[in-house]
């Protein structure tokens, strides 16, 4: 977060009501135009991954695995953590035992970074080049 008398973002001191410093008030328009792109992409690319990923066979990924030289199951499990004010929460007992409902509420940017890093930690990148250089796995049917 940047506070009213710095630059959103490098932090120099700006006089009151300005939001940016004078290089960076140029970019503005540039920086928006990205995150409309970006953006796009996203609410695009997650559905259908997450699709993806449902739709392949566990066997798949023991083999992608192993044919990778991997250790670990994959995909692998993210460690999302996120810091939240109390009221940006709320958890509910769910109907099924042993499972409980999170509902958050925070902004975009906190939820891009811990998602960002927790695919990073999990190393989902060597997940992406082995699906990216996969050859033969219809035989694992």
């Amino acid at each position: 977060m940047y506070r009213d008398d710095e630059c959103a973002v490098c932090g120099a001191a700006l006089p009151p009501d300005h939001a940016y410093c004078r290089e960076h008030a140029a970019e503005v328009d540039d920086r928006l135009h990205q995150i409309g792109v970006l953006l796009d992409r996203v609410l695009d690319d997650l559905p259908r991954l997450s699709r993806l990923l449902g739709e392949m066979a566990p066997d798949t990924w023991d083999w992608l695995s192993d044919d990778s030289g991997a250790d670990d199951d994959w995909p692998p499990p993210l460690e999302l953590g996120l810091q939240l004010h109390a009221d940006e929460f709320e958890v509910d007992v769910d109907s099924e035992p042993g499972r409980v409902r999170l509902d958050i509420e925070t902004a975009l940017t906190t939820w891009c970074r811990a998602t960002a890093s927790a695919m990073d930690a999990a190393g989902l990148r060597e997940v992406a080049r082995a699906c990216a250089h996969a050859r033969g796995a219809d035989a694992a049917y």
